[in-house]
């Protein structure tokens, strides 16, 4: 899809876009005006847009349109192309609840990660109560939702990853994609056996202790965001739910993150951890 669009369609693409900012569905007159096309040449771009099905539509009370998931990844693929960011996308390297995650190629022949923010596979309710970013929006739409998960799961990462903690490394961000350095590996999850399960948590746990560090708290550590590389190392993932040290329930989503990695290598594992003693060497400064 993304090589049969033309400089045209993207201009309509991007001119909904822009009209979603202020109206639910966006007028013709509107995609008109924010393009700056005919109003011919926009109707039959329309037109051929919802053939590839990009759009969705509304007759009544007035026509206007709406562009999807797979109109917002062309959008976004076709800036960091243009960018010089990307040059090929492969196959995928994992589907979860709310994102997506490519191999992917950059010019320079170094491989990477592309991860599609996908909110709205989960209720509407379930995220607001999940991301606090979102609570005191009323109206927000999917996409935009996505677009600001994966602004804040970028700044997690360029916060964390200059201070040393095991994280993907930050290459670029634009809409609802974060091209990441590549990620290898499984996830503890899918891990049946460690070399030696007790080094493995404290690697984790000092990666915590450097995250907070350097004033950030994951939230939503568990054993599916945490990456068992190659070597043996750790790699921590999915950052969009992280806050800072100075954020009110930080004490209390910190203890919520160490408590879910003891609990599973409690269970797994049998390692066996005071969770006080673990807490007050994660809140130590380095």
């Amino acid at each position: 899809m993304l090589k049969e669009l033309v400089s045209e369609d993207y201009r309509i693409l991007q001119a909904i876009e822009l009209g979603m900012m202020s109206f639910k569905y966006v007028a013709i007159e509107e995609i008109v005006k924010y393009s700056g096309l005919s109003r011919g040449e926009v109707e039959f771009r329309l037109s051929e847009l919802d053939r590839r099905e990009l759009l969705y539509g509304q007759p009544k009370p007035y026509e206007g349109y709406i562009i999807n998931y797979m109109a917002y990844d062309c959008l976004a693929l076709n800036a960091l192309v243009r960018g010089g960011v990307l040059e090929a996308l492969g196959m995928s390297l994992g589907v979860g609840k709310e994102a997506d995650v490519f191999d992917a190629l950059m010019p320079g022949g170094e491989r990477a990660a592309v991860k599609f923010h996908r909110l709205g596979r989960t209720s509407f309710r379930e995220t607001r109560r999940k991301r606090g970013y979102l609570a005191d929006r009323r109206h927000v739409s999917w996409l935009y939702q996505s677009r600001l998960a994966a602004e804040r799961e970028f700044e997690a990462l360029k916060v964390t990853h200059a201070a040393g903690v095991s994280v993907p490394r930050p290459i670029h961000q634009n809409r609802h994609v974060v091209v990441m350095g590549y990620i290898s590996g499984y996830n503890l999850a899918d891990v049946d056996t460690l070399d030696d399960p007790e080094s493995f948590l404290d690697d984790i746990l000092l990666n915590v202790r450097r995250a907070m560090s350097a004033g950030v708290i994951h939230t939503d550590l568990s054993e599916f965001n945490i990456v068992v590389q190659p070597d043996g190392q750790v790699l921590l993932i999915d950052w969009p739910q992280f806050v800072y040290r100075s954020h009110p329930n930080a004490g209390a989503l910190l203890r919520r993150d160490v408590a879910n990695v003891l609990r599973y290598f409690e269970r797994k594992f049998g390692v066996v951890r005071s969770l006080e003693e673990t807490l007050s060497f994660v809140e130590k400064r380095d």
